[in-house]
């Protein structure tokens, strides 16, 4: 599908975005109005922050302008992650079924009893001919040939004509790995989330966001619904 470059993407000069927007949902508006290709954009946050909310967001606001998605989870197997994204409103069976996503398990990875490398899972045609990568969330037990800066390197490569996302829990990473992957991100994304007055507030703060289409906002408060998945909160920064 992505060979047929059908894509539902907006121009701004010589970038190119991808439309991830949907009725009455403010975060398209809020991160400036689109993704643009050829990037690798790092969501991290710790346990609970909603870095897979916000791949399940991003992902299905992508498929619903005719984007093409891979998305690979050292979670979920494809059950749970069906009926993950059916409670939080972002349903994906019919697009997982007319392969508009794929949908990559580690168990698939390390099917023929040894870990794959990262080139074998580049190189699979359901990842390759996807518009969008995204990886939740980033496993070293899944490759054999696990080494950030080589990993990251290779990502930036595979992201020309793409876009890939990884999401991270920084606290597994280690200093150094995380300064590396840092560096070698386009983008970077943190979820925080605290407890105050008995509430649970969420936001997602775009630390490093260069080449937005038109202006965003920096941080952006969130909170999490039933079937209505991530939910922007009225805020007084516009």
């Amino acid at each position: 599908m992505g060979s047929a470059r059908t894509w539902n993407s907006r121009f701004n000069g010589e970038a190119m975005y991808l439309n991830f927007s949907l009725e009455g949902d403010e975060l398209d508006r809020r991160m400036g109005g689109g993704l643009y290709l050829g990037q690798v954009i790092t969501i991290e946050g710790g346990s609970g922050a909603g870095k897979t909310l916000l791949c399940l967001r991003l992902a299905y606001g992508l498929i619903k302008h005719n984007t093409t998605v891979a998305y690979i989870s050292s979670q979920f197997p494809i059950r749970e992650f069906i009926n993950e994204a059916e409670s939080l409103g972002y349903p994906m069976m019919n697009e997982i079924l007319a392969d508009q996503v794929s949908f990559i398990t580690s168990v698939f990875l390390m099917r023929k009893n040894r870990k794959a490398s990262l080139d074998e899972l580049l190189n699979t045609e359901q990842v390759k001919d996807k518009q969008v990568l995204i990886i939740d969330a980033l496993n070293p037990e899944m490759f054999s040939d696990y080494d950030v800066g080589e990993y990251f390197s290779k990502l930036r490569k595979f992201s020309e004509n793409r876009i890939v996302i990884v999401t991270i829990n920084p606290a597994d990473i280690g200093k150094n790995n995380l300064s590396t992957i840092h560096e070698l991100s386009t983008t970077i994304i943190s979820l925080t989330t605290k407890d105050l007055a008995g509430e649970r507030k969420h936001m997602v703060d775009l630390v490093k966001f260069p080449m937005a289409l038109n202006s965003f906002q920096q941080a952006i408060p969130f909170r999490i619904e039933p079937k209505r998945g991530l939910i922007v909160e009225i805020s007084s920064v516009s």
